[in-house]
């Protein structure tokens, strides 16, 4: 995740947009029921979700901004997937998101190498009254990514950021007619834009360099990468 409000974007303008989308994370209750029966209310949260997001910040767990969570529900929504995979679970944030935007029809296969993130988030995905629909899988991205074989409609990256340009090359061509594919932190805190980055980051930040450029220019995607949250990576197979 983004290390501070003005990681991307200028200081008075991550500070506007992060007001903003505090008032539009409301939502994503409305998608999971948390809302049912109560007053409009366009401060509340999802109560699951906010804990989740609670737990990651209280063990330093990398789960999507809540306002990257508004758009993988947004896509969901309006693309209705049936068939998503998700690449780095942690502890099931976008995995349940993806599923409640998507509908019940939407299948989720969500992958964590993990062990103990795996019991974790099957017990937030329980939780959500979504575990026949969201199928959380123990292996390496790689390996089960390479074991799919029927048609992917969303794929959503966020996991090994070294291996991010491999994500791409084994899942485009598994996608379905017009499928989708958002990956997160593809700005890296804005390192992939420095000339010199940290010797500790340059493996990362030429992967993510490689995967963005490969999203925009491919001539089978049509992909942009947005300032959103770490910034995010959207493409649609053409």
């Amino acid at each position: 995740m983004k290390s501070a409000a003005d990681a991307i974007l200028r200081t008075e303008q991550a500070t506007y947009l992060d007001a903003l989308h505090s008032s539009a994370v409301h939502a994503l209750a409305m998608l999971g029921g948390a809302l049912a029966n109560r007053p409009v209310d366009a401060t509340a949260r999802d109560p699951l979700l906010a804990r989740m997001e609670a737990r990651a910040a209280d063990r330093g767990y990398p789960i999507s901004d809540p306002e990257v969570a508004c758009l993988l529900a947004i896509v969901a929504k309006m693309a209705q997937p049936l068939r998503i995979v998700e690449l780095g679970t942690n502890i099931g944030y976008g995995a349940i998101v993806l599923a409640r935007g998507a509908g019940e029809k939407a299948r989720v296969l969500t992958i964590e190498y993990r062990s103990e993130l795996v019991e974790e988030a099957r017990g937030y995905v329980a939780e959500a009254g979504l575990s026949d629909r969201i199928e959380v899988r123990h292996g390496m991205a790689i390996g089960e990514l390479e074991k799919i074989t029927e048609p992917i409609d969303l794929l959503y990256v966020d996991c090994v950021k070294e291996e991010y340009p491999q994500y791409l090359e084994l899942a485009v061509p598994k996608l379905s007619r017009n499928g989708i594919v958002i990956a997160d932190n593809v700005l890296w805190r804005g390192q992939v834009a420095r000339e010199s980055p940290p010797d500790t980051e340059k493996e990362r930040v030429q992967a993510l360099r490689r995967f963005n450029l490969a999203l925009v220019s491919r001539p089978d995607l049509c992909g942009v990468v947005l300032p959103l949250g770490d910034g995010v990576g959207l493409a649609v197979r053409i």
